[in-house]
């Protein structure tokens, strides 16, 4: 049975997990914090519904398929990875199930029509996650084809029994077949190579760490990406935006930390985000259903935090998980920024959504970038 505190803590924040301490033997970097980041709203974009699923299913992160323009979608209320339409031209057809674990979180394709998939174990009723549960697998879409319905192939490729919760996914060289993981419950980022299996902590760091006298919110580094030298990196708990300089190769850190936004829970709720070629980060906020738009995140700056799609009032589209650009001529000319949903965290406690995961399109190219 869930305990009365866990009940208070999915009431007042809709996503935690169970505290583990931090790896003894990692250093972390200490890094000190700046004043709140200023916040502007723009006019809202309008969102477009590509595809409600069932209530109760949440659609937890996706990449867009280089082969074909459409989203290859993780479930974290179930282990299945599908493949969605961004034009609704069929229903979605599931790629794979992975037997014996609860459901899968971060996704990243690695050369073409070849993707890695972190896969274990977390409630969505109780908000715990289970140590030790985590692996990686591959799944290769090469000669897939959309309107077969066959499930395609999976493999294995590392298991990782001293993480905790791994969540964002980041590839980090592909010539070494080499990726980045965030343990959001370990405050760190895991090296991973898909070839061999090897695992190693690459970062750990304060400012991916969670707040431990924080009222029930024990959720640290959560989305990553690997850009330009950097390992941009967003923290729930802190509500922060960060990156730090790291080793092409290694992924070991470079220097220091920079915290590039730091505001609060009430204010954004970092989940996913993806950063434009112009270098500007959209970001989704889980329990609020926002989208923020952090500007210029690349010059060092510390940007404004721009709240540009979402109603949290809104209960019939609720919960953003995760965004990506399409890839189509069509999607390039109107910036479509596609987004998915769980349909509202806290409903998962109750049972009682008002809405199903959704894959949503929002067309940027009306703002003017």
């Amino acid at each position: 049975m869930v305990s009365l505190i866990a009940r208070l803590w999915l009431l007042a924040i809709a996503i935690t997990v169970k505290a583990v301490p931090l790896h003894s033997e990692v250093k972390v970097r200490d890094v000190s914090e700046g004043p709140l980041s200023p916040v502007t709203h723009s006019s809202s974009l309008p969102p477009t519904i590509i595809y409600e699923t069932s209530k109760g299913t949440w659609l937890e992160n996706f990449v867009i398929r280089q082969q074909d323009g459409n989203a290859v979608v993780t479930v974290l209320t179930s282990p299945d990875v599908y493949l969605f339409s961004t034009t609704n031209e069929f229903e979605p057809v599931r790629l794979a199930h992975f037997d014996g674990n609860l459901g899968c979180l971060g996704i990243v394709e690695m050369g073409h029509d070849v993707f890695y998939v972190g896969v274990g174990n977390w409630s969505a009723s109780t908000g715990e996650a289970t140590p030790g549960t985590w692996s990686i697998w591959e799944m290769d879409l090469n000669g897939f084809d959309s309107h077969s319905h066959q499930e395609v192939s999976v493999t294995q490729v590392a298991a990782l029994p001293d993480t905790g919760f791994l969540n964002g996914m980041t590839v980090l060289n592909p010539n070494r077949g080499t990726i980045l993981v965030a343990d959001s419950l370990y405050s760190s980022v895991w090296s991973v190579n898909v070839r061999t299996g090897n695992v190693d902590v690459a970062i750990n760091d304060t400012t991916m760490s969670i707040l431990q006298d924080a009222t029930g919110l024990q959720l640290g580094i959560n989305a990553i990406s690997n850009i330009d030298g950097y390992l941009y990196y967003d923290n729930t708990n802190r509500a922060t935006f960060c990156r730090i300089p790291i080793d092409r190769l290694t992924g070991q850190p470079l220097g220091p930390a920079e915290i590039l936004v730091k505001s609060n829970i009430d204010t954004i709720f970092p989940d996913d985000f993806v950063i434009d070629f112009a270098g500007n980060a959209w970001m989704t906020s889980d329990k609020l259903s926002e989208v923020s738009l952090l500007r210029n995140v690349g010059s060092g700056e510390h940007p404004v935090i721009e709240i540009v799609a979402g109603d949290r009032s809104d209960a019939s589209i609720a919960g953003f998980t995760a965004a990506h650009f399409g890839t189509s001529k069509m999607d390039l000319e109107r910036g479509a920024l596609y987004v998915t949903t769980n349909g509202g965290p806290v409903n998962y406690f109750f049972s009682n959504w008002t809405s199903g995961g959704m894959l949503l399109r929002y067309d940027t190219a009306q703002m003017g970038l």
